[in-house]
């Protein structure tokens, strides 16, 4: 399905972005990939819900960047926090983020995973009221009427290891398709194409910062992105993300947006059209 896209600024360069966020109209689901350095926080606003997919890497950079950024786009509460996996630059700052604000639920890692922040991360949970659950593989958040929200677990069967071990979230909203992969590599790759019957998506949030282990030429083949974002510190001593993984994105016929080179990467739609604007703070 063709979706039309308007792109707002330069891909892979970025400009130097807005000064303000441009208000959202209650008809349209926004994603944004906040600029959080070599980390992963991803914000899903539409109308007054909000939901976000992991907290960046440290608790400095969810007091001074997220909670800033969150305020300033009038987020008091979350109806949800999803932490993908039990790796520090995804989780880092989830314990400072449900000290600060009221939040629903909070979706946890997989309790195979051992990491000391997850029982800090439970503690805050719990003082601040706020709901634990682990989820299963196919479940649906129901964040919003308007929009599926659906996780998939397809990595039981794959070599352990956190990244591989990833929460997925397939979001849809009208005819607009986003795909969050955690860090999840080619293993998890193959696994989630094999049990998914159609991985087809307009946006897709590159897997592990753009590392050479993830998004494999057949996983892209098969989710064919019109659009896709890569959250990684500037100048990382990983050199994420790197040339091969560039190079199989722009093959794919992906329009490539970096937070490290473009701030926060801002994607919008109304189910139809898909906007993408960069902004930095």
């Amino acid at each position: 399905m063709f979706i039309a896209l308007v792109i707002v600024g330069q891909a892979v360069e970025g400009p130097p972005g807005r000064s303000a966020p441009l208000p959202l109209p209650r008809d349209e689901l926004e994603l944004r990939v906040f600029d959080v350095g070599q980390g992963d926080a991803i914000l899903l606003r539409f109308g007054d819900n909000a939901l976000l997919v992991d907290a960046g890497p440290d608790p400095e950079t969810a007091r001074e960047v997220l909670l800033p950024r969150l305020a300033r786009l009038g987020v008091e509460g979350l109806d949800g926090l999803v932490l993908t996996h039990a790796d520090a630059d995804h989780i880092g700052g989830a314990a400072d983020i449900l000290r600060a604000l009221p939040v629903a639920t909070v979706w946890m890692a997989s309790s195979s995973q051992d990491h000391p922040l997850l029982s800090v991360i439970e503690d805050a949970a719990r003082r601040g009221g706020t709901w634990i659950e682990e989820p299963v593989d196919g479940q649906a958040l129901g964040w919003h009427p308007a929009v599926s929200v659906q996780m998939n677990i397809a990595t039981l069967s794959v070599a352990s290891g956190d990244n591989n071990q990833s929460m997925v979230l397939h979001v849809r909203y009208g005819e607009s398709d986003f795909l969050l992969t955690g860090d999840i590599e080619r293993a998890a790759e193959r696994a989630l194409v094999e049990a998914v019957s159609s991985l087809e998506v307009d946006v897709l949030k590159v897997a592990h910062h753009g590392a050479s282990t993830s998004s494999s030429p057949e996983f892209l083949a098969a989710v064919k992105p019109q659009v896709a974002v890569i959250s990684a510190g500037l100048g990382n001593a990983f050199n994420h993300p790197r040339d091969d993984v560039l190079r199989r994105l722009r093959a794919a016929g992906a329009h490539v947006y970096r937070t490290d080179l473009a701030g926060d990467v801002v994607v919008r739609t109304d189910g139809h059209e898909i906007t993408v604007a960069l902004e930095r703070s």
